[in-house]
């Protein structure tokens, strides 16, 4: 499974980079991040953001440091919160991606970031249902 994460991390790196000013990157980190519930979360948020400043031409660090903020945020509040229920993941990914793409000056900010929401909302459904299946 790491390694598949890998693999789509990897592409979502080179499309937001590259391509479109959809916070990919952070959609899936924050799946992820979601999924482990752990601090390995943070060496591979780093590195992403290092790579996708690269590709996206921006102060190397930006990201890493939104990424590292974020996640670090939302580890904090999983004692508190159930983070694995179905209204986190969507405000999560409704607020992370909204706060990324306003520092980062995206157009679109407010539909790109219903967009994420949904899509984040979409592969936590996946994942419970395909968990729940296996077992």
């Amino acid at each position: 499974m790491f390694i598949i994460f890998l693999i789509i991390l990897t592409l979502a790196i080179l499309l937001e980079g590259t391509v479109t000013t959809l916070p990919l990157v952070f959609l899936c980190l924050l799946c992820f991040a979601i999924i482990i519930q752990d601090w390995r979360i943070f060496p591979l948020a780093f590195g992403a953001g290092i790579l996708l400043d690269m590709f996206a031409v921006r102060p190397v660090g930006s990201a890493s440091m939104f990424f590292l903020i974020l996640f670090f945020l939302l580890l904090l509040y999983q004692r508190k919160y159930e983070i694995t229920s179905m209204p986190f993941v969507g405000i999560a990914a409704f607020i992370g991606s909204g706060l990324f793409l306003t520092i980062f000056e995206a157009r679109d900010m407010l539909l790109q970031a219903i967009l994420i929401a949904a899509l984040a909302v979409l592969i936590f459904v996946l994942y419970r249902y395909s968990s729940l299946r296996t077992k």
